[in-house]
């Protein structure tokens, strides 16, 4: 069965299944883009 939302993937997006993915995926992107930006450009989240 198709979901209902394209693009979104009601397992990774389960709070009691992956609890705090979305923040620390976040803290680890802003890690790992912030050197290739500076001195130019900042990250903040």
């Amino acid at each position: 069965m198709p979901y209902r939302f394209p693009g979104m993937n009601p397992y990774l997006e389960h709070p009691e299944i992956w609890p705090g993915v979305h923040l620390l995926l976040i803290a680890a992107l802003a890690e790992s883009l912030s050197p290739q930006l500076r001195p130019e450009y900042s990250v903040s989240v």
